[in-house]
């Protein structure tokens, strides 16, 4: 009698929802003979809510992937994917020392995240200083310790990484300004955007532009405030105005990893991977996609924003469909993803006191709002490594 080799699931990217894939489906394959690889480039899992603290130093952003999936049926893999084969069932990798390597996979969750996303304006490449990584929070905060940055700080994007990243700049120059007793501070804090956290509520929006006010952040929003082209020390608006900058921070969105147009799968806006309602890839009942890499949209036909609490959402839900699958029978069923209103659930910080959230249908702002965003980033990481993970962000509150 022959022993059939037990089945492979990989999972492609650690970001929120893959790491939410490899744990729910750990636990729910327990006593069962099915191999689960985590397949990343990095050897951290990054907290991308927490990037604007790195800046002013106050939290932390990168958890281990040893400390995550220690103890636990979850092999790791520090790779990158190089290419995804749909039809021999196989994901080509390389090593950080280049060694290129090919895996085979019963099931695959594309969960590869996303890079900025960067339309065709002349000059934005040259000139903007990007933020969705580690390193590009602390090359920021490199910058704006400079005491010579003397002129505009712009930031193009209204979303909630923009609005974010510029009250925690504001707030650090503030602090900077009260410390050493400078009573003409010639740095402004400029957020240009066509709207400010589009789909939220309107009392979060109200109060978040209160606080980015009260932080001295001057605020440039209108339907025509796109950038249009970028020089060395201007920034032209499709209205017709320019601003003069020292410093020029795009947050302009995400768009999904490049390499998923290669797949063969079907692709839509900004790169995303078409799924149906359970996840998978169009056309592919062992492909699920999740995160940013997914094309998921809401009862309005709109895209679903990118963000941690979608993408765990996503992770959690396509786990219990693989586990359907693997375990089989002819009353299969899979979960459907019945994705939340845009804004039902947030918590944006506004600098260290400062907050706007919502969460159960109770709406906060100011200081309480600012502690419950350390509270759920607290049960996040008691979610993923335990008690101990969590007090190390409660000796921080």
């Amino acid at each position: 009698m022959y022993r059939t080799s037990p089945k492979q699931v990989l999972i492609a990217g650690g970001g929120y929802a893959g790491i939410q894939v490899a744990l729910m489906l750990e636990y729910l394959l327990k006593g069962h003979d099915t191999k689960i690889l985590l397949i990343d480039k990095k050897t951290y899992h990054t907290l991308l809510p927490s990037l604007p603290e790195i800046i002013s130093k106050r939290g932390f952003s990168t958890i281990d992937y040893k400390n995550i999936i220690r103890d636990k049926r979850i092999e790791f893999i520090q790779s990158t994917v190089t290419n995804i084969d749909l039809n021999k069932k196989l994901v080509d990798i390389a090593d950080h020392e280049n060694n290129h390597s090919s895996l085979k996979y019963d099931f695959l969750a594309v969960s590869l995240g996303g890079q900025p996303f960067l339309p065709n304006i002349e000059g934005l490449k040259e000139y903007a200083f990007l933020f969705s990584t580690i390193q590009d929070a602390q090359r920021i905060a490199e910058r704006i310790s400079d005491p010579s940055i003397n002129g505009n700080i712009v930031i193009a994007g209204g979303g909630a990484t923009g609005v974010e990243l510029a009250g925690e700049i504001a707030s650090i120059l503030k602090i900077r300004q009260q410390k050493y007793n400078i009573k003409s501070y010639d740095v402004k804090i400029i957020l240009v955007s066509p709207h400010i956290l589009s789909s939220f509520p309107d009392s979060a929006v109200s109060w978040a532009k209160a606080y980015l006010r009260s932080f001295g952040v001057k605020l440039l929003v209108c339907s025509e405030c796109h950038v249009l082209r970028v020089t060395q020390d201007l920034i032209y608006l499709r209205n017709g105005n320019h601003i003069t900058y020292k410093m020029f921070i795009w947050t302009g969105g995400v768009s999904a990893s490049s390499l998923l147009k290669k797949t063969g799968l079907k692709i839509g806006e900004k790169g995303r991977v078409v799924v149906n309602k359970y996840l998978q890839a169009d056309g592919r009942q062992d492909v699920f996609v999740v995160g940013d890499a997914a094309l998921i949209l809401d009862s309005g036909g709109k895209a679903l924003p990118t963000n941690a609490y979608f993408a765990e959402q996503h992770g959690r839900i396509a786990a219990q469909n693989i586990y359907a699958l693997l375990k089989g029978g002819e009353e299969t069923k899979l979960q459907e993803y019945r994705p939340e209103k845009a804004g039902s659930t947030f918590a944006i910080s506004i600098g260290k006191d400062f907050a706007v959230s919502r969460t159960g249908g109770l709406d906060l702002f100011g200081y309480s709002a600012s502690k419950l965003k350390k509270l759920i980033k607290m049960k996040y990481l008691k979610d993923i490594g335990g008690s101990s993970l969590a007090a190390k962000e409660f000796y921080k509150f």
